[in-house]
């Protein structure tokens, strides 16, 4: 055996020949997820709010197919298109992680598809 375990989630969407996530070693490192509604793979609307909802929510899908839940989560790497969204995302970070926040990383670079928010993680998963 390797050791490791993909996972892939029912109704999550993919822009790449990428696992949704991987279990190994005790942790579950999850691929980033973006603001693309899983029921119809569109990108979940213009706002930077209305896609970091949807990626917080399709984070939480991936982390609790592999390790429960968010409160499982230690890190966070998280691309935004233009850091004028940082304000916003640190509300909804708050919102989606509020008792015990895990450790950020925050980068702007360009991405696909008219996205404007992607992120991934790292998460307990013993």
């Amino acid at each position: 055996m390797s050791g490791k375990q993909v996972i892939q989630v029912p109704g999550l969407r993919s822009l790449g020949p990428y696992s949704h996530a991987v279990r190994g070693g005790g942790l579950l490192f999850v691929s980033g997820q973006a603001g693309i509604d899983p029921a119809t793979g569109a990108v979940a609307g213009d706002s930077f709010e209305a896609q970091a909802r949807q990626a917080f929510a399709n984070l939480r899908t991936a982390v609790t197919a592999g390790a429960g839940g968010l409160q499982a989560v230690v890190n966070t790497s998280i691309t935004v298109s233009d850091m004028a969204f940082f304000p916003e995302l640190n509300r909804l970070f708050e919102e989606f992680f509020p008792d015990a926040p895990p450790a950020r990383m925050v980068v702007q670079a360009p991405l696909p598809k008219g996205l404007l928010i992607s992120i991934g993680c790292v998460a307990a998963a013993e």
